[in-house]
Order: C-alpha cells, then sequence, then structure tokens
C-alpha cells in the first residue's frame, strides 16, 4: 500500500487516534506500531512480510551472538555475510548470471547458468542497510543488544521500511530510550511537510513525468534536441521532487508517531561542487557509506591516492546499491570520478570559482549523470545524450506551453530552494498561532487541491524499486 493511496489516508485516520489514545501504555501502542508494519508490507505481498520476519529473526540473533562473543571474528562475519548475502540472493542475482554470461561468451563459453527468477522485496537496501547498522552497534558495544520485540519494531518501522531514509539503529533505540515517542512530535511542522510533500510527489513530480521525462525517455528518436534537453532537465526536477516529496511525507509521519528521522536532502541542486552535493543529497545513504565503508577501509589517513581510491570505490558502491543494472555503475563511478576531479582541482589550488557558476556546473554535471540513472540500458543513455545535438529533428522549435512552464518551474523551484528554511519557520509559525478549526480548514483546503491537481489514479514511486 502507497503512502500516497487513498486507502493509506482513510487508514491514517483510525490508525492515528488509536495510536495517541495507547500512549499510557507503552508496550500497547508498540505493540500497535509493530503489526502495523507488518500489516502494510503484507500488503504488498504477504510474502514480503514473511520474509521480514524471518530475516529480522536472523538479525536479532546474530545481535545476542555478537554480544556474547564480541572479540571473535566469527560472529562478525557471519552476520556480515548473512545480512548482504540476502540482498545479493534477492536483487543482484539475476545480474550476476546475465554479466557471467556475457563474460563466458565473450571468451567462447557457453555454460548453462540457470535462470534467477526471484521477486526481490520492496526496500530491500533499505532494510539491508537498517539492519547492518543494528549489528554494527552491538559489535562496538555489546551491552547495546537489543531485546526481539525491539528489534522487529526497528526493522519494520513503517515509515522507513519501504524508502528509507536510512534510520540508524542508535538513534532509534535513543529515542526509545528517552520514552519520547508515544505523542505527536512538532505536529505542526509535521501537517505542513506532510502536504508539501505530497504536493511535490502527487502534482509536480507526477506532471513532470507525464509531460516530459517519460515520453522522451521512452521515444527519444522522436523528439528534437530541445525536447531531449527539457526531459533532462524534468527528470533532475522530477527525481529531486518525487523523492524529496516522499522523505518529507514519512518524516512528517514519523513525527506524527512521535519519532525524528535523519535530515536526508538539504536543497542539493544548490551544491556548489559534488562533494558539496553529496553532503545534501540523499544524506542517509551518503552519510552511511561514509561511516560504514569509507572510513572503515582508511578514509583520508593513508595518504592523497588512497583517499580517491576509496571515494571512487563508496562512489560506485552507491550506484550499485540502486540496482542490478550497468547504469547505475555508471552513474556511481560518473559522481565518483567528479569528486576526485574535485579533490584534485582543489589540491592544486585552482582558482575559486564565482558561487553562482560553480553551482550551475555541479547542476550542469548532476543533470547529465541522471540520464544514465533514468535510462533502461546504456545504449539509452548514450541515445539520449548524442540526441541533444545529433538527431534528424531541429534542435530549436516554437517553444510550447508545457516548456514554458517547465522553465518557470525551474526558477521558482531554484528561488524557493534558498529561502526553503525560512519559509517553513514562518508557515509553522503562523498555523500554531491559529486555533485548530482554522488550521482544519485551511489543511483541507490544501488537500483538495493536492487532489484536484494530482493524478486520477496512485503514481509510482522512484525510489521503491531500490
Amino acid at each position: 500500500m502507497s503512502f500516497v493511496s487513498p486507502e493509506f489516508a482513510l487508514l491514517c485516520l483510525l490508525f492515528f487516534p488509536t495510536y495517541w489514545a495507547l500512549a499510557p501504555h507503552p508496550r500497547a501502542q508498540r505493540a500497535l506500531l509493530l503489526l502495523s508494519g507488518y500489516a502494510l508490507y503484507a500488503s504488498w505481498d504477504w510474502m514480503f512480510a514473511a520474509q521480514l520476519l524471518a530475516y529480522s529473526l536472523g538479525m536479532a540473533a546474530l545481535g545476542v551472538w555478537l554480544a556474547r562473543q564480541p572479540h571473535r571474528r566469527l560472529p562478525w562475519c557471519v552476520a556480515l555475510t548473512l545480512s548482504i548475502g540476502c540482498l545479493v540472493y534477492f536483487k543482484y542475482a539475476e545480474f550476476l548470471r546475465t554479466s557471467l554470461l556475457a563474460l563466458f561468451d565473450a571468451v567462447g563459453l557457453h555454460p548453462p547458468l540457470p535462470v534467477w527468477d526471484v521477486v526481490a522485496p520492496v526496500g530491500i537496501s533499505f532494510l539491508t542497510f537498517q539492519a547492518i547498522t543494528y549489528l554494527v552497534m552491538v559489535a562496538r558495544q555489546p551491552s547495546s543488544v537489543r531485546p526481539l520485540p525491539q528489534v522487529l519494531l526497528f526493522l519494520c518501522f513503517w515509515p522507513t521500511l519501504f524508502a528509507g531514509p536510512i534510520l540508524r539503529a542508535e538513534r532509534f533505540f535513543a529515542q526509545l530510550d528517552a520514552g519520547t515517542p508515544g505523542r505527536p512530535r512538532e505536529a505542526m511542522v509535521a501537517l505542513y511537510i506532510i502536504v508539501l510533500g505530497a504536493a511535490q510527489k502527487l502534482v509536480l513530480a507526477t506532471w513532470l513525468a507525464d509531460t516530459w521525462v517519460d515520453p522522451v525517455f521512452k521515444s527519444p528518436e522522436q523528439f528534437g534536441g530541445l525536447s531531449l534537453l527539457a526531459a533532462m532537465v524534468g527528470y533532475t526536477l522530477q527525481i529531486m521532487l518525487d523523492f524529496g516529496g516522499y522523505t518529507l511525507i514519512v518524516t512528517g509521519l514519523a513525527l506524527l508517531l512521535g519519532f525524528e528521522l535523519p535530515v536526508n536532502f538539504r536543497q542539493p541542486y544548490l551544491a556548489r561542487n559534488l562533494q558539496d552535493f553529496w553532503t545534501r543529497w540523499h544524506v542517509s545513504l551518503s552519510s552511511f557509506i561514509r561511516d560504514y565503508i569509507y572510513i572503515p577501509m582508511g578514509g583520508n589517513r593513508l595518504g592523497f591516492a588512497r583517499t580517491q581510491a576509496n571515494v571512487l570505490f563508496g562512489m560506485v558502491l552507491s550506484g550499485v546499491w540502486h540496482g542490478p543494472n550497468w547504469t547505475f555503475v555508471v552513474w556511481g563511478l560518473l559522481h565518483g570520478l567528479g569528486v576526485v576531479a574535485v579533490n584534485l582541482y582543489k589540491r592544486a589550488a585552482g582558482p575559486t570559482l564565482p558561487l553562482w557558476l560553480a553551482q550551475a556546473m555541479t547542476l550542469l554535471f548532476v543533470m547529465l549523470a541522471w540520464v544514465f540513472f533514468r535510462a533502461e540500458s546504456l545504449e539509452a543513455a548514450g541515445r539520449m545524450l548524442q540526441g541533444v545535438v545529433f538527431n534528424d529533428h531541429e534542435f530549436w522549435q516554437i517553444p510550447s506551453v508545457q516548456m514554458l512552464a517547465l522553465l518557470a518551474l525551474i526558477v521558482v523551484f531554484l528561488t524557493l530552494s534558498r529561502h526553503a528554511a525560512a519559509l517553513q519557520a514562518g508557515v509553522v509559525a503562523r498555523l500554531q498561532a491559529w486555533s485548530v478549526w482554522r488550521v482544519g480548514a485551511v489543511l483541507s483546503l490544501c488537500i483538495f487541491g493536492v487532489v484536484a491537481f494530482g493524478p486520477s489514479g496512485v503514481p509510482g514511486f522512484i525510489y521503491y524499486r531500490f
């Protein structure tokens, strides 16, 4: 069940009052939260819920083993192998099979490798990284091992269950220990970001996908260079509004549950270089790779050359994490090479660029790299990029209403991005000063607007497939 579906909205009207009413009874409230997580997961497929339960039981058992033998390598090796092995089994087995077949075919061999027909559970990449944070927490501090119900709750916490942000175990359990969950936290902030996220996801991202991105990326040879360029710009905005809007929604829902999620976006399209971009885009993923992969590999402690190798490996891994396709590998490699280039430029003490130029160059690089992220294959990405300059259609054309609307959206988006924090603070302060009835009326009006301008059905979500 999608978080932007009418069915989910109706369930929330029943769930949240019941959940808040159980605040004086923490055990019952956590039991309801646990059951609701499994129920939502089972709404996609009951096998997903069964697999989640089996995986969570395994992670809980591994945590106990790590706590009892903290200084031995075997428990940690088994824990890491099993946690990552499940991800490889469900998500990458067929990709590895086809890649091996291509490699064998190149050398004249034709081994009979069986087809791997496995359906990956929704959000398994996010689930795996969250489980790793729990295992690492216990390995570092054996006394932090948690009882089974808490481990089950952490791994099925439904605001982050399907597409993150990646919630670290120590942060989740610290909130449980503090006794803060149970009642809404910053309710007006929660309502504001839920409505804002719904508008971004349902209205703007859907319009971009339907008008520009999907038609052009499907058949780039039928469009002129300007339309291809508009589609690239459209996807650059779409993925930000889609994923950013989704993150706002789940962050608001978590606040209504009494939990605070990590910030996942910090206006990434205002970044002045690629290093800065990755401190702003999908922060929970980039910080996970930094803390759990880049730093353990040596970080920047083993010399400049080794640092660049670690950066490149981390960025390629970020690409691979997104999916079993060479397009993601190339996307990660491009960003890795870009970050290395920034480091080389800084080491050479190159001149400081004006802020507007640095931001424009960074955004242009990010936009071109998104082509590989969106394309179905490397060949499709190549056709898209080549078509901007080399195709049978004229590059220039009379701007349509949709193209003018896209241009206006770019300007408005980048302008509001610079003032997003102040805008949120102002709106929330106004909501807090209003009566409950007035807030309810404005909220209802906003929801009506989102429904009226949104799609007729439930739109897809880019990051659900990861």
